[in-house]
């Protein structure tokens, strides 16, 4: 992910080790998240309302694809 205001661990706003969150549109939204800074400046705001976009459906969707558990 990208740096953090205030974060002294985080150094190197280009790179990322986070881990792959095993939802595959949300780890697409935060790959297009870490390469939003190599789009011109005039492109930021579509890409991060897209961005939002993906999230917020994701959230709106989030344990609809699970199966429930069976009833005892």
């Amino acid at each position: 992910m990208t740096q953090m205001h205030g974060d002294p661990q985080s150094t190197d706003a280009s790179s990322t080790d986070d881990p792959p969150t095993g939802h595959q549109a949300i780890d697409e939204a935060l790959e297009r998240l870490d390469r939003v800074d190599d789009l011109d400046l005039s492109l930021h705001p579509e890409e991060f309302d897209a961005i939002h976009g993906v999230l917020r459906q994701s959230l709106a969707e989030a344990g609809r694809d699970e199966v429930a558990p069976d009833a005892p």
